[in-house]
């Protein structure tokens, strides 16, 4: 072998080795497990976030939600017209309790001060009539819809002896039987009453029974955003409306149904 077949020989021995390395099959073979290997990681990326969703559609919905001011309270999976039986007897009782229930006093402003006089809300009638509603009554009243709570309000101003401000006349709402919410709607329910109010007086120290038998109509409504740093009206009504339901109408119970 002459000297230039053995350089040639030498230099195809060099090169050939190279050429394998980064052969174009060689190239498309790389690129396409490289694919299959991006495939199954996305593929292992999916399947842990169905497990993820898996486990969060299988876990109890929380019961327990804590406010921004600290307080905590328990909570039940509802559709938004949906409100269990226990808290439309509840908001009933409540309400009606502070509607109907005048005693002339309320508690002081000051941190564990006596209760004070009720100096009383001023009411206007339709027909120019003025009468006075305790507080306690008037902020309650923001638990009844738009169009009742006037209507309302002018009822009960009429009614309100003018001794409650003297502090002499005391009436008290007794709840006897609150019946089950009877569903009339989607979002509503007739809840059947039997209560008496008491009348008490210097006179009368053993108090007047008057019966009070209604029939109290509720709907469900979009409770207000919870902000703890309201004051005034605006935190009294977000109080009273926090549970999401109003009274748009009072009857007097039908007597079968007694």
């Amino acid at each position: 072998m002459t000297a230039r077949e053995r350089n040639n020989y030498r230099l195809r021995f060099l090169s050939s080795p190279q050429e394998a390395r980064f052969s174009s099959s060689d190239l498309l073979g790389i690129i396409t497990l490289s694919a299959i290997g991006l495939h199954v990681l996305g593929f292992g990326v999916d399947f842990l976030q169905y497990l993820t969703y898996k486990n969060l559609s299988h876990k109890p919905a929380p019961t327990l939600v804590q406010m921004a001011d600290g307080s905590s309270i328990h909570v039940a999976p509802l559709g938004s017209l949906e409100r269990t039986p226990e808290v439309i007897q509840e908001f009933v009782r409540a309400t009606l309790a502070m509607l109907m229930t005048w005693e002339g006093t309320v508690p002081s402003p000051a941190e564990g001060g006596q209760e004070m006089k009720d100096k009383g809300v001023k009411i206007r009638s339709p027909e120019g009539r003025q009468g006075k509603v305790t507080t306690p009554a008037y902020q309650a009243a923001f638990a009844l819809s738009e169009d009742f709570r006037k209507e309302f309000l002018t009822e009960v101003a009429r009614l309100t002896p003018a001794g409650v401000f003297q502090e002499d006349t005391q009436v008290i709402f007794v709840p006897i039987d609150i019946g089950n919410p009877v569903k009339i709607e989607s979002g509503k329910w007739r809840v059947p009453i039997v209560a008496n109010l008491i009348v008490v007086d210097n006179t009368n120290v053993l108090g007047e029974t008057i019966a009070f038998n209604k029939d109290v109509f509720v709907r469900a409504v979009t409770p207000p955003q919870y902000a703890s740093h309201l004051q005034g009206i605006a935190q009294i009504v977000q109080a009273i409306r926090t549970s999401g339901l109003e009274i748009y109408a009072i009857r007097d119970l039908q007597q079968q149904e007694l």
